[in-house]
């Protein structure tokens, strides 16, 4: 038994791989999801979320992959028409949630997910919508990603600077040592018991 516990103290302390992939979930000021009052100047429109695998990034081969749908057909709220496009952008301030100069977008969309990424399909109605795809991120991409500095969001005829949005925001996820001492504790407490 004294065996099997060194071990395991051992390979926690043993570094990690260096390869990850990343979840993420949709936040904004006025709650998670894409929603219309994460999107400065939007009284109302629609609403939505991640699904299926929801939203990974791979840091060895820079991928991210997006699974988001909105809409009544959805569970969701629908848009005032139907989406006339999405992007990803880069944004200055990622964590403010005081009005419009939290959002001011620093240049152009990151990523254009229905014209620009060959690897995404769209489906839009009236009652809904999703997006779902990947496609390889660049560096400065990668790093506004890591920084919380990405949002994603969904333009309509009538909101035509967007509609609803939501922040691209890392799911933490347990360390290894803390698996480890718990793996330990439970290991100790099996031993205690026998």
């Amino acid at each position: 038994m004294k065996k099997i516990l060194l071990t395991l103290a051992v390979c926690s302390l043993a570094p990690l791989s260096q390869a990850a992939v990343i979840q993420f979930n949709l936040m904004g000021s006025a709650g998670p999801g894409l929603l219309a009052g994460n999107e400065p100047g939007v009284v109302s429109g629609g609403s939505g979320g991640e699904f299926s695998t929801g939203i990974t990034f791979d840091d060895v081969s820079k991928l991210i992959s997006i699974s988001v749908n909105w809409g009544s057909a959805n569970g969701y709220t629908n848009l005032t028409g139907v989406s006339t496009n999405a992007h990803l952008h880069i944004t200055g301030n990622p964590n403010g949630n005081n009005g419009v100069a939290d959002f001011i977008q620093t240049g152009g969309p990151a990523l254009d997910l229905q014209m620009d990424a060959v690897n995404f399909t769209t489906n839009t109605s009236a009652s809904g919508g999703s997006i779902v795809g990947s496609a390889t991120l660049n560096g400065t991409n990668e790093a506004a990603l890591l920084a919380g500095k990405l949002y994603l969001n969904v333009h309509t005829a009538t909101n035509g600077g967007g509609e609803m949005r939501g922040f691209l925001v890392q799911i933490p996820e347990p360390s290894a040592s803390l698996m480890s001492i718990t793996a330990l504790g439970v290991l100790a407490l099996r031993r205690r018991r026998a």
